[in-house]
């Protein structure tokens, strides 16, 4: 169980960090980074298509399990088709997705603001007060995508650089606390 935990902190730190990186190349380029990301993610999703198609035929497709692995490579290979085809659409569509990420990524960050209060972290409310920007900046994106929309890749970027760094603040709080509960305390904090 404790390997398992250890793997997720090591996702959450990862994608802080690519939340930093990407925020920035964001508000340094933003036209150029918005059209290659895409270009990249239709490559990503065409190329995972592709292999789960062929992956498919390549093992054997009797399983239902199989069946819906060529499904979801069709519609990955399709997807990546799209992006790359249609690059216009899918840059108006993706501050929305991003928005939407950031306020499910915040509510994710409130429940470590609650663990920190519940173990007694003296400001297990910056937890909670970045937690409550990540929210409102990500509602922000979703309530004015279209007015935002010269602006609204260097705003992404930025409020990317913030969450990261909110999560990494979080994530690395929430374990010293957590050192720190387990030490003084013989039951586990997180159940």
């Amino acid at each position: 169980m404790k390997e398992f935990f250890q793997r997720i902190k090591v996702n959450f730190l990862l994608a802080s960090v690519v939340y930093i990186v990407l925020g920035l190349v964001l508000v340094i380029w933003p036209h150029t980074s918005s059209s290659i990301i895409c270009a990249i993610f239709g490559i990503f999703l065409l190329l995972y298509g592709a292999i789960t198609i062929i992956s498919f035929f390549v093992h054997d497709s009797r399983t239902g399990l199989l069946r819906f692995e060529l499904i979801l490579g069709i519609l990955f290979a399709g997807l990546g088709i799209f992006f790359l085809v249609r690059p216009d659409v899918v840059l108006s569509v993706l501050p929305v997705v991003l928005g939407v990420y950031i306020v499910i990524d915040a509510l994710l960050n409130l429940k470590r603001a609650q663990e920190l209060y519940r173990m007694g972290y003296d400001r297990w409310w910056i937890a909670l007060v970045t937690s409550l920007v990540s929210a409102a900046l990500g509602i922000l994106i979703l309530c004015n995508p279209l007015f935002l929309s010269n602006m609204i890749f260097r705003i992404v970027g930025i409020v990317l650089i913030y969450t990261g760094i909110s999560d990494l603040w979080a994530l690395f709080t929430l374990g010293n606390t957590t050192k720190r509960w387990q030490q003084d305390n013989p039951v586990d904090p997180i159940e």
